[in-house]
């Protein structure tokens, strides 16, 4: 089966939904992942394994930002408050070409910028997100 080059999906567009916070202007995202839990049994007297599912794994979203007076992701941070969201991938007309929903979402993890006066970089912030469930719907 041939791929053709324009049904290729770019990673460089995308946007982060988030229940009640907003969330625009992240420059990365990482750590979209399912993974299967299992456990393996084996019977005595018998070489085989037998594989049994354990429930669905949970999965740590790392995105980047630059950092803004804007304190609605911190304050999320603080609050311990589980939510939804979803990270959204754009096609180049910025239309909705997939979408990844994830649930029960916890700010585990913020990390500010390194400081130097040396660098005029501009300065990103990090945020961990832990999630209990992932859905991928293709549009």
């Amino acid at each position: 089966m041939r791929v053709l080059l324009k049904e290729l999906l770019r990673g460089d567009r995308f946007d982060l939904e988030l229940e009640g916070v907003s969330a625009a202007g992240f420059v990365s995202c990482s750590g979209l992942q399912s993974r299967r839990e299992v456990l393996e049994y084996r019977e005595g007297g018998s070489n085989r394994v037998e594989l049994f599912e354990d429930g669905p794994g949970t999965g740590r979203l790392v995105l980047e930002r630059g950092l803004t007076f804007d304190a609605e992701l911190w304050s999320w941070y603080e609050s311990a408050q589980p939510r939804g969201g979803a990270v959204v991938l754009l096609d180049e007309d910025g239309n909705e070409s997939m979408r990844w929903n994830f649930s029960g979402a916890l700010a585990v993890g913020w990390e500010g910028p390194p400081l130097d006066a040396r660098n005029p970089e501009i300065a990103l912030e990090k945020l961990e997100i832990a999630y209990e469930g992932l859905e991928c719907k293709r549009t």
